[in-house]
């Protein structure tokens, strides 16, 4: 287990940075396909720090690795409107929760982001936790088919995904431990925020991310090619069940602004026996 750990501290740090990202960023969102697979929760704790709780699906003992593929628009930074960045993206992520001021904030925490924009590439991989690197990328976008094809300078995080618009309904496949379309909504995409966590300096990043009321649905037909999927499937044993992949686009978000900070428990025992809400 210790062998598996210092393993993916290496993979993390091999994929990118983590640090503070000190303004707001608005985006808008063209359209978003997350691919997700239950793994049995133990085999996911290997991939996380010990200060980050994987989150638990219900009571399967299972919980969530997810891959995206995206393309959105940076609209403003901080308080300034600034032209349209376009980008198309791949991120891969667990669900999972952190402290934060004495409570427990639900999030992702991402293990690597790659844009095609060299802008974002540049700023995001200094100024923030999503571990980003600059990638090519191909698009296609013709109302029949949404397609990304990812080639990154890490052979590692090369990813293709392509999936058929005429296969996204509310109808749950029969793969998900999911009730319905609003029940995996709530697990996977309606959290408080993102999260990222600097090994060098012990840290933790969680960003509040503002969502909209959107319009989730399930994306039946659909292919996915992910050499980091793949990557910590093999070098971690991952036991991976896919569950659903989940389809929305049109949607506003803003990301907030986040700053590193040292964990500490979400509660702490006073003398008297009684446990109080921790500060971070």
């Amino acid at each position: 287990m210790e062998q598996k750990l210092q393993r993916s501290r290496s993979l993390q740090e091999r994929l990118g940075r983590v640090y503070h990202q000190p303004i707001d960023v608005e985006s808008w969102t063209n359209k978003r396909i997350t691919v997700n697979y239950r793994v049995p929760l133990e085999q996911l704790e290997q991939l996380v720090p010990d200060c980050v709780t994987v989150e638990e699906i219900r009571d399967t003992g299972t919980g969530m690795l997810s891959m995206c593929a995206c393309d959105f628009s940076v609209t403003k930074l901080g308080p300034v409107p600034m032209p349209r960045v376009h980008t198309n993206e791949m991120l891969c992520r667990i669900s999972v929760s952190v402290p934060k001021n004495g409570t427990q904030r639900r999030a992702y925490y991402t293990l690597r982001s790659d844009t095609s924009s060299r802008f974002l590439g540049l700023c995001g991989g200094f100024f923030s936790h999503f571990r980003k690197a600059t990638s090519s990328f191909d698009r296609v976008d013709d109302g029949d088919t949404y397609a990304l094809r990812c080639r990154a300078d890490d052979s590692l995080c090369n990813g293709e995904l392509t999936a058929s618009m005429d296969s996204i309904s509310d109808e749950p496949p029969e793969t998900t431990a999911f009730d319905d379309v609003t029940e995996a909504t709530d697990f996977v995409l309606e959290l408080d925020g993102s999260c990222g966590y600097n090994f060098a300096k012990g840290k933790l990043s969680f960003q509040d991310i503002d969502y909209p009321d959107w319009d989730v649905s399930f994306c039946h037909d659909f292919s996915l090619d992910s050499s980091l999927i793949d990557y910590l499937e093999t070098s971690f044993d991952l036991d991976l069940t896919f569950d659903c992949a989940l389809y929305m686009g049109d949607v506003d978000q803003t990301w907030r602004r986040s700053w590193m900070y040292e964990p500490t428990p979400t509660f702490e025992e006073t003398s008297g026996g009684h446990a109080v809400p921790a500060d971070d």
